[in-house]
């Protein structure tokens, strides 16, 4: 009797619906399929089908009494709700007349015309209901999303607006706190589902608040709602986000009660708002304010195909390091037929301010020919393992101020060549494993480059 006075006992079974409706489902697909195997194959599968379809009754109807136990709650966007609910009603009658027909096919005459339109329609409508279902639980966008912005525009939603990540140029509400909203509480709180009647997907919702009022006092994060429910303890009832799901992090707690506070502004741009360099550095864990990497940097035009073409022809490989990317990766193959030159070398240096990766390992390279290497001024990684690299070959690396990633390895290098490897400051890693770097050499360039990790094989 404590159990059922301590707890609602028609929200602790309507919880159970989300686990239980994916039943229905998988046993009304397994007749569909079995049907068409059947079909197809010609062999007999009715039994099974009989009882998938049975089964898919008597999940439905579980599920749809749980469902309505879970909507009792309120919260849910009516006609999306009743979309949802009178479509698995249907659906689950529609199957249940399958199941007749299945069972008693000899005795119904009519079953050759009615019965594939009734599969048909019956997993016409599973779709529907799945789809309804899932708006109610994730929020109508939640299936296009991530869709390219056509798809967006054939479906009726706005285009995506890229984020701006520039701290000069993002805009507070936009850019910080409307992603926050978007993660971790837009589930409970979009136009499918307004747990506590609040929608946080705008200006207008999230000023007019919820069932109690403004949950946003401009200000004055210690009278908004929103900042005091976020903040409570997780075990707290009245804690958000509810239901175990993931909770904001420290620092988009901190910039959520820094907005409230410094007036919710939903027009501004962050550097029009008090910046601490608390704040800035909270501000880039969630994106906004990031130096660009080096490579990030860089805006070069692509190089034109006949050149691309050039450079194959040449015995090397070339390709973006992503996608459609202007940055190069080129690299030369041990097992040509031809050694590598300064012909070759010609060629490639037609590309030299995009090529960013250059593999020529296991490729032996004579000592002249490492002025080229040192030609290519963008690279960051640069892997010239084996290829009987000297201390002095390795002098013409010494510029390449934005080499993060270098392969030494297997080549007769020795601590000659720290000098010129502590030149290298840009440097994380770098592989000297069966060189004749010793630990000392070693250690003198760690001391130059306290950042750098160097893999010596042990």
């Amino acid at each position: 009797m404590t159990f059922f006075l301590e707890t609602d006992i028609v929200q602790f079974f309507g919880r159970f619906h989300a686990m239980l409706v994916h039943l229905p489902i998988g046993f009304i697909i397994l007749a569909v399929s079995f049907e068409l195997i059947s079909f197809k194959k010609k062999v007999d599968l009715d039994l099974a089908i009989t009882y998938a379809f049975l089964l898919g009754v008597i999940s439905g109807i579980v599920s749809i009494i749980l469902g309505l136990m879970l909507a009792s709650d309120g919260g849910y966007n009516v006609d999306t709700l009743n979309l949802h609910k009178w479509t698995a009603i249907i659906m689950t009658l529609i199957t249940f007349l399958l199941f007749l027909i299945k069972r008693k096919k000899k005795d119904i005459l009519w079953k050759k015309k009615s019965y594939p339109v009734l599969v048909s329609v019956v997993v016409v409508l599973l779709f529907v209901a799945g789809h309804n279902g899932g708006n109610l639980t994730h929020g109508s966008t939640y299936l296009l999303e991530h869709a390219p912005n056509s798809i967006r525009s054939l479906a009726g939603m706005k285009p995506v607006r890229e984020r701006v990540t520039v701290l000069d140029s993002a805009l507070v509400f936009e850019d910080v706190i409307h992603p926050i909203f978007e993660s971790k509480c837009n589930v409970c709180h979009n136009d499918d589902k307004a747990k506590g009647e609040l929608l946080l997907i705008d200006e207008e919702s999230i000023l007019k608040g919820g069932e109690n009022g403004e949950v946003i006092v401009a200000g004055e994060s210690s009278k908004s709602e929103l900042y005091r429910r976020i903040t409570l303890d997780p075990n707290h009832k009245e804690f958000m986000p509810t239901e175990g799901r993931t909770p904001l992090t420290n620092e988009e707690t901190v910039l959520i009660q820094w907005w409230i506070d410094e007036g919710a502004a939903f027009d501004k741009k962050v550097v029009e708002l008090n910046l601490t360099d608390r704040i800035k550095n909270y501000l880039q864990e969630v994106g906004i304010g990031l130096k660009k990497t080096f490579l990030e940097s860089l805006d070069l035009a692509k190089i034109e195909e006949k050149t691309i073409d050039s450079i194959q022809s040449a015995g090397f490989k070339v390709k973006s390091i992503i996608n459609e990317s202007a940055l190069l990766e080129a690299s030369y193959s041990s097992y040509s037929k031809e050694q590598i030159s300064q012909s070759k070398f010609d060629v490639l240096l037609n590309a030299k301010e995009n090529v960013t990766w250059l593999n020529l390992a296991n490729v032996p390279m004579e000592t002249s020919l490492m002025t080229n290497i040192g030609q290519f001024k963008n690279l960051t990684t640069l892997r010239i393992n084996n290829a009987n690299i000297s201390d002095e070959g390795l002098k013409y690396l010494t510029d390449l101020k934005h080499l993060e990633h270098l392969n030494i390895y297997g080549n007769p290098i020795t601590d000659a060549s720290v000098a010129s490897l502590q030149k290298l400051s840009g440097l994380k890693k770098l592989y000297v494993w069966k060189t004749g770097l010793t630990e000392a050499g070693m250690t003198k360039i760690k001391d130059s480059l306290p950042e750098l990790k160097i893999i010596s094989g042990e």
